[in-house]
């Protein structure tokens, strides 16, 4: 008989639309001060990583992705205080953060400023023998991404955090991180990296 921390994940509820393929949370404390025999706790630090699929719910075919290898992605720089007076913490916005997008991703994906570097990219790997594809994309780099895709869209000229997100009364969520990968022949996938704080 299985216990209570072993459920289906067919049954996995969550606060958002879309499909979602995986989600993974991973937290830790921070220990500000050992003092003698005192220890000084500060917030719980976590991360959590959701993958879905990056189809537009406007879209009626089946969100296969066909034609050149595409990529775009996106870092978002916080700054992060601890006021241990009032036991709060503070995410600062830093920026929009550095961006790239490469191959045929606007459909889902622009830059907001574009630093004017272009450049080829490839992906090769020779797991599947010698006659295996490999692609050849060029890559923009920038300043700031606009995503429209599913199951997140997201502009990092906006607030970009979420209340309630993952379940009720959880923490509020502040996205760090996000890439899309369109590979010909499947559907193309979303990975967002989002920080959050516990605190007492």
């Amino acid at each position: 008989m299985a216990d209570d921390c072993c459920r289906l994940v067919g049954d996995l509820k969550l606060n958002l639309e879309g499909c979602i393929t995986s989600v993974n949370m991973s937290t830790r404390p921070e220990i500000i001060k050992e003092c003698g025999d005192v220890i000084l706790v500060g917030p719980t630090a976590g991360t959590v990583s959701i993958t879905g699929y990056a189809v537009k719910s406007t879209n009626n075919d089946s969100g296969i992705h066909t034609g050149c290898q595409g990529r775009a992605g996106v870092t978002i720089p916080w700054v992060r205080k601890y006021d241990c007076d009032l036991n709060v913490v503070y995410f600062i916005p830093a920026g929009q953060g550095a961006s790239y997008i490469a191959g045929p991703v606007q459909e889902f994906a622009q830059l907001n400023n574009s630093i004017g570097r272009k450049y080829s990219t490839m992906s090769a790997s020779s797991g599947g023998g010698p006659s295996t594809v490999y692609m050849v994309t060029e890559q923009e780099d920038g300043y700031g991404l606009v995503y429209t895709g599913g199951p997140i869209p997201f502009d990092t000229a906006d607030t970009l955090q979420y209340d309630n997100f993952l379940v009720d009364d959880g923490p509020i969520l502040y996205l760090q991180s996000f890439s899309l990968e369109m590979q010909p022949g499947e559907i193309p996938s979303a990975t967002y990296s989002f920080a959050f704080t516990i605190v007492d």
